[in-house]
């Protein structure tokens, strides 16, 4: 007994860390091979369905040029055109693709085509789009917010008539209808046909419909050193791609020309304004002449005063010009303080410095811009701000010019006076009549080639006005894909069996992750330290009760050659004379009873005398298993009650395999195990029977296994497959540290040898029974056998 006590140590395990093992982890996912044909057909008819359901969306695209109107112009046009010229490059390029994509130009796109009314129908699973194609028209007067959330269904009962909704009686085309929808007129469409019967008017907010047309439209600049545009829209209906691509183009076009006209309106308006006044002055100064003459009978100039009138009218016209260029600047300042107000544009054409002209067109372009951006965007968008910013920037720039070419002029204008002044005192001998005419003249000659001047540059307005073209060019008209571009059918299948492959490979592993069961003997090794003495297999048609609960160990089977294995290996333990051996676990369900039957029917068969006592007097189960009575147990030897040779029971499996079973459930199981007896129960069953198998409770959860173990050579601890629990096995390896049971060793019992271990044989549940035998696998059909090896 002393030995027993202080068994000699058992081999300790030490596992090393493994390399990865890709059988092992391809085995994990062959387990549940199952699953990648049933996801893979899912996906695939998901992604059937999904197409079948989807419209398809085709692409339409537009090529277009904006011109740079500085290169390419030559002559007198690019004299005309130059106020009008607008920046070219990579500027102009992003300005018009802002403006390109702006919620006015396509509000108006949507407003021209008329496209917050649209039609379709079903078609199977399909939506067909019947843009153009729709057999009715509605035209609607009022709508409320029910017509945009659900659509009206138009049935068409014959060419003449039809029916809203799910009204009974028929209405005629043409008629004005009221309803939840709001007010409205059918008509008939362009489609006379009635192949579609059911219409569904589906009304949408403009404002809503024109962001989404916008988020459908790309616009892009394929190369950067280019001022080509590439205009792509998305859209279900080929023709509706191209009419709208059609009509923004449209209407781009005309808003760009507007904007161009506008300057030249305001310049030839500001012209006409100055030639009315000038040509009420010449004819007051020409009836003046006129009069004079007359009065003064003169016919005649001498050659003198014809000097000083020329040197008199050259000088006049210098100083003409300057206060022309003085009031041009008053005008400029004028229109530079009211810019915004409705003030008049300055005429350009009339300043001759470059620097200034070069500023107010800058001035002209940033204020059109600013006007573009206010109609478009709102009042904090950054672009309107650094517009603003660089407006008033100019501004200022152009006020300091013009006082700084007012300040010249003023000099020139001082320097001109004082030279008609000295002209003046030579004309002090002719006399007083033809010194008269000769100022009355000079004022005439001025007031015409002020006249003049005006009037070319009133015809050179016109012709600009005239001859304004767009700054944008159609290269390519546009074009839709033959083919949908969404959605890619190829690229859906595809993605369906990858998804079907890929779900059931994360399904896998996350129930791996999840789940904190044993899985492997690396497991019980590498986590307990302790050796493992035997796997025993998984059993697929296992039965609870009757002699099911052992395994024929006359065949051939796995689970039989496993627990032969087993028998062999006892020989192992401590010094290989372990007799009294106990079967524990962490928790019930682990196969306690099952293996210790078994095994005891193995070594029977070895001929071997077995006995095999039932010591889990809470929850006793071999008296059921080996088909045997309970009147009488182990419970009445620990109370004095019987002696031993009235409690052992032989079996029906083996003449040499006998049983003793735990008898009464007595109230309090651990005294009884405590009070001395049991030592004396094994020590006469010693002198009998070679082994001494001991099924007693679970020791995670009672502890009448630790007060059995004291008393046994070998303690064979039971952990299941999948079900035993991989915080059970730290327990396992601290009693095995500890020395709590004497030559500790592991059974790994369920192990499911399917896909995972790439074995065909196994056992049932925890209810156990037999395994087919060779002449029984023989007769299983095709279909069973497959089934078997990949379970």
């Amino acid at each position: 007994m002393a030995d027993r006590n202080h068994p000699q140590p058992v081999e300790y395990v030490e596992v090393e860390e493994q390399e990865f093992d890709l059988q092992e982890y391809l085995r994990r996912y062959l387990r549940y091979w199952y699953l990648f044909p049933l996801f893979v057909v899912l996906t695939l008819v998901v992604a059937f369905f999904y197409l079948q359901i989807t419209q398809p969306i085709y692409s339409s695209t537009a090529t277009l040029l904006i011109k740079d109107q500085k290169k390419g112009l030559g002559g007198g046009q690019a004299d005309i055109l130059e106020e009008l010229a607008q920046f070219s490059g990579n500027k102009l390029v992003e300005n018009e693709v802002e403006i390109l994509t702006s919620q006015t130009l396509m509000g108006q796109v949507v407003k021209d085509l008329g496209l917050e009314v649209a039609y379709q129908t079903r078609d199977g699973l399909r939506t067909v789009d019947l843009y153009r194609r729709s057999p009715v028209r509605v035209e609607p007067e009022i709508i409320t917010e029910l017509a945009y959330e659900e659509p009206l269904v138009i049935h068409l009962v014959d060419s003449t008539h039809f029916r809203v909704n799910d009204e009974s009686e028929p209405r005629r085309f043409g008629q004005r209808l009221r309803n939840d929808w709001g007010a409205f007129t059918v008509k008939r469409g362009d489609a006379q046909d009635l192949a579609y019967t059911d219409v569904q008017v589906h009304f949408r907010d403009p404002k809503a419909l024109t962001e989404g047309m916008l988020e459908r439209l790309t616009v892009q600049q394929p190369n950067v050193k280019s001022t080509v545009l590439s205009l792509t829209f998305e859209d279900p209906s080929v023709q509706r791609g191209k009419d709208v691509l059609n009509k923004l183009l449209d209407v781009y076009v005309q808003s760009s020309l507007n904007d161009k006209n506008s300057e030249a309106s305001n310049t030839l308006k500001f012209i006409e304004d100055r030639l009315g006044l000038i040509t009420g002055e010449l004819s007051d100064v020409e009836r003046g002449v006129e009069s004079y003459k007359r009065e003064q009978g003169l016919t005649d100039i001498s050659a003198e005063s014809q000097l000083f009138l020329e040197n008199i009218q050259q000088n006049d016209a210098k100083l003409n010009e300057v206060n022309t260029q003085i009031q041009v600047l008053e005008s400029v300042d004028n229109y530079i303080k009211n810019a915004g107000d409705g003030a008049v544009a300055p005429a350009t054409y009339m300043i001759n410095d470059p620097v200034l002209v070069s500023l107010l067109t800058r001035f002209n372009e940033l204020e059109l811009q600013r006007e573009r951006y206010a109609r478009t965007t709102t009042a904090n968008n950054p672009l309107l701000e650094t517009v603003t910013t660089q407006l008033a920037n100019t501004r200022q720039a152009i006020r300091e010019n013009v006082q700084n070419l007012r300040r010249g002029l003023d000099v020139t204008r001082q320097n001109l006076q004082s030279i008609n002044t000295r002209f003046s005192a030579g004309l002090r001998s002719i006399p007083q009549k033809e010194r008269e005419y000769v100022g009355i003249k000079r004022q005439q000659t001025i007031k015409e080639n002020l006249y003049l001047y005006l009037l070319q540059k009133r015809e050179e307005t016109a012709l600009a006005y005239a001859s304004t073209v767009t700054d944008s060019r159609l290269i390519d008209a546009p074009v839709s894909t033959v083919q949908p571009v969404k959605p890619k059918r190829a690229l859906i299948w595809l993605g369906a069996g990858a998804a079907g492959i890929v779900i059931p490979l994360l399904l896998i592993n996350a129930l791996f992750l999840l789940n904190n069961t044993v899985q492997t003997r690396d497991d019980v090794e590498s986590m307990a330290h302790v050796s493992v003495l035997g796997e025993i297999g998984l059993m697929k048609s296992a039965k609870e009760k009757g002699g099911e609960a052992v395994i024929k160990m006359t065949s051939r089977s796995a689970v039989a050659e496993q627990f032969r294995a087993l028998r062999t290996n006892l020989q192992y333990l401590g010094d290989g004379r372990c007799r009294t051996l106990m079967f524990t676990s962490s928790i019930g369900g682990e196969g306690k009873s099952f293996v210790s039957i078994n095994l005891a029917a193995s070594l029977a068969y070895s001929d071997k005398r077995v006995v095999l006592v039932g010591m889990d007097l809470r929850k006793p189960t071999l008296h059921e298993r080996l088909e045997v009575p309970n009147d009488r147990g182990v419970t009445n030897y620990l109370i004095g009650q019987s002696s031993l040779r009235d409690l052992i029971q032989t079996t029906p499996v083996h003449p040499k395999f006998d049983v003793i079973t735990s008898g009464p459930i007595p109230p309090n199981p651990s005294e009884l195990l405590s009070n001395g007896r049991l030592p004396q129960l094994l020590s006469d069953l010693r002198q009998h029977y070679d082994y001494i198998l001991i099924d007693s409770p679970p020791y995670g959860l009672v502890t009448d296994a630790a007060l059995i173990s004291e008393h046994v050579d070998a303690t064979l601890y039971l952990v299941r497959f999948n079900y035993t629990l991989r915080d059970h096995l730290k327990r396992i390896g601290e009693l095995h540290r500890s020395r709590r049971f004497a030559n500790l060793s592991v059974v790994f019992n369920g192990v499911n040898y399917g896909a995972g271990y790439g074995y065909g044989y196994g056992y049932g549940g925890y209810g156990y029974g037999y395994y087919a035998d060779e002449k029984e696998s023989k007769a299983r059909t095709l279909g069973e056998r497959m089934k078997r090896m990949v379970s």
